[in-house]
């Protein structure tokens, strides 16, 4: 028997984390187990705005990717500053 084991949460699964056809839809697969930190904070979101928990993903997707950015560029002005 070929038993296979997830990967530890946060981290990425080396051939199925980077591959994204740019032609078909991504299903984000997420859940959200009872007395965690972010499912109070998701179901907070949902109740408080009044939008979908989706577009509640969506928007912290854009957050969380805005800041990256900002981050990296503000390292890449450290590097040449340096």
């Amino acid at each position: 028997m070929i038993t296979i084991m997830a990967a530890p949460r946060g981290r990425q699964q080396r051939g199925r984390s980077t591959d994204f056809p740019s032609d078909k839809a991504i299903r984000a697969g997420l859940l959200l187990h009872p007395g965690e930190p972010v499912r109070k904070a998701y179901e907070d979101l949902v109740t408080e705005t009044g939008i979908s928990g989706a577009e509640v993903i969506r928007q912290a997707l854009m957050e969380m990717h805005q800041r990256h950015r900002q981050a990296r560029s503000n390292q890449s002005k450290l590097k040449e500053a340096g």
